[in-house]
């Protein structure tokens, strides 16, 4: 479209805007008389509105002159396209390893200069002179982490509590799409998928699109979409494929998959008339299994931001569908682990994005979806997401699950914790903003590292070695100590050390429970339950192996695909077996 004809629409619409604020100015006074602006022209009571929500409907004349700005075509800007794609980035991958380097050379010369030493000197001199009150006090803010997991809990419990009253309405507000990127997926995976969605009934209209974003290069893909289809064509409002074909300057995987097919949605959608920023488009794994009041919930985040428009939104991470098939107990403390963290995130830090999380079409055009290259697409959107709002945070959470499968083999679930770990050239393509990018960074481009380290920082710079480290280091200095008041003031922080562990874990565990007990239960038989005897087996083993865990699927993954990456920048895409 030309800039004048850009121009000519835009006055057009500001004029109509306008005209159509004065007419309904000059109707509201003639009804109120000279009390309209005593009164407010917004004052709405609960008793003239029969919405079950009158907050609402009061805000209803605000938000709809902010729609009708943002979704005319004059108006709409694809931001995104300016941002340097991860191609970009290639050349920077030989660098990624500086980081652990760094941080191994860091820490060398602490332990050299006897930096440890100083602080626990530090440690015993305050300890000399403390009493029981400063003992006191520090055993607190030792405990301060277990505390705010503690308080995460709560609220979480009393969100989800919220999101599980039903909601009587007879539609949604947003027009619904589910795509389901697939990649020679059983038909029974994806049927099971297909199920747990939101379906028409004779009393409700509150059913979904669904796309099935196939590859062409599944030989099955036909096949399996038309056995879809005649299970479930009369169920949902449609069931649509699209055809991805791999092209030479993109990679294979769920990137460049849901590109693809968001692409082609936006067409089929602008062909219709219909309007983007009132289209939710919900990303899932294939393997996805959602609670029966997930997309209320969604609907009742997206009503509860002052402009949710440039949003995304995400469930808590769940991976226990198949948990009754586990009985590997590293597997299951990093599942657990993992988990668990999500729902307990600290309520001062910002949400995280994972595998599934909806969006509307018009906020995913404006950033002009995703990179055909990348393969950890969902934080890749959250980034892309923070420059273009100059840096908010822009993750909000969904308190309702989708529940996905846990892959049961060691060497598999391996190499899925090394695509995970793909994330950490995220580093390469924050380098490359902050040097191609044709617009100011500043700020926005620290805020962006500074979330790539709260992200990646556990695997790249492992916490529990650097722990054991320093321990070792100083048991060595304590024994050759002669000062009595040492072994008392070692044995009073190893005390303090073991009481925020326990808290910890009593918080993990009381958080696993309303998990399994409140929330899979409403998921019904999509779920497979493990025994008594398997719970205890798995859950007991946890805080014993989930330090070796977190090294395996966490530090040794994370270095390995540091290394690929060093190497060379092409990844293998290798889709993890579902149960």
């Amino acid at each position: 479209m030309d800039t004048d004809t850009d121009h000519t629409e835009l006055k057009c619409l500001l004029v109509q805007d306008k005209e159509e604020d004065a007419a309904d100015h000059e109707t509201r006074s003639g009804s109120q008389g000279d009390d309209s602006l005593g009164s407010g022209e917004f004052d709405v009571s609960p008793a003239d509105v029969p919405s079950r929500n009158w907050q609402e409907a009061a805000y209803a004349p605000m938000q709809g002159v902010r729609q009708s700005i943002r979704t005319d075509a004059a108006c709409s800007r694809v931001i995104g396209s300016k941002i340097p794609s991860i191609r970009q980035s290639y050349q920077y991958y030989k660098y990624i390893g500086v980081i652990p380097l760094s941080y191994i050379l860091a820490l060398g010369l602490a332990c050299w200069i006897g930096l440890p030493e100083v602080a626990f000197s530090m440690v015993v001199a305050a300890f000399k002179k403390a009493g029981l009150t400063l003992r006191i006090l520090f055993l607190i803010s030792v405990c301060l982490a277990s505390m705010k997991k503690a308080v995460a809990l709560a609220f979480a419990i009393k969100r989800f509590r919220e999101e599980l009253v039903e909601e009587k309405l007879s539609s949604f507000r947003l027009k619904h799409y589910v795509v389901i990127p697939a990649y020679k997926e059983p038909v029974m995976v994806l049927a099971r998928t297909l199920a747990s969605l939101p379906r028409r009934t004779a009393d409700s209209n509150k059913s979904v699109h669904v796309i099935m974003a196939m590859e062409s290069k599944d030989s099955t893909h036909q096949e399996t979409f038309e056995e879809l289809q005649r299970m479930f064509e009369s169920q949902f409002n449609s069931i649509e494929m699209t055809v991805h074909t791999l092209l030479p300057t993109e990679r294979a995987g769920k990137g460049s998959n849901e590109n693809f097919a968001l692409r082609e949605l936006r067409g089929q959608i602008l062909e219709a008339g219909g309007d983007l920023w009132q289209t939710m488009v919900t990303v899932c794994d294939a393997d996805s299994v959602f609670a029966p009041n997930y997309f209320n919930a969604l609907e009742s985040a997206y009503a509860g931001q002052l402009d949710g428009r440039s949003m995304i939104y995400s469930a808590p991470r769940n991976t226990y569908r198949n948990f009754g098939q586990l009985w590997n107990p590293i597997i299951s403390a990093t599942e657990c682990t993992t988990n668990c963290s999500d729902v307990l995130r600290d309520l001062t830090e910002p949400y995280e994005n994972y595998s599934n999380y909806s969006l509307l079409l018009g906020y995913a055009d404006e950033l002009d979806y995703w990179d055909a290259e990348i393969i950890p697409e969902d934080f890749h959107m959250v980034y892309k997401s923070m420059l273009c709002s100059h840096g908010k945070s822009s993750v909000c959470r969904v308190w309702s699950l989708i529940s996905n499968d846990t892959v049961i083999g060691f060497r598999d679930r391996y190499v899925q914790a090394k695509r995970h770990n793909w994330g950490v050239t995220n580093i390469a393509w924050i380098v490359a903003i902050c040097r191609h990018a044709p617009f100011s960074v500043d700020r926005v481009w620290f805020k962006m590292l500074t979330t790539y380290f709260s992200e990646m920082a556990e695997n790249l710079c492992p916490s529990s070695i650097t722990f054991v480290l320093i321990c070792c280091y100083l048991v060595r200095f304590v024994y050759q100590s002669h000062d009595p008041v040492i072994p008392e003031a070692m044995h009073f922080l190893l005390l303090s050390a073991c009481l925020g562990l326990v808290l910890n874990w009593l918080v993990f565990f009381a958080g696993e429970f309303f998990i399994w007990t409140q929330l899979l239960t409403r998921m019904g038989d999509a779920v497979q339950w493990p025994s008594r005897g398997q719970m205890l087996w798995l859950y007991g083993m946890t805080p014993l192996v989930g330090p070796l865990a977190s090294l395996i699927f966490g530090n040794v993954a994370c270095m390995d695909a540091l290394a690929s990456a060093s190497w060379s920048s092409e990844f293998e895409y290798v889709c993890a077996p579902k149960a």
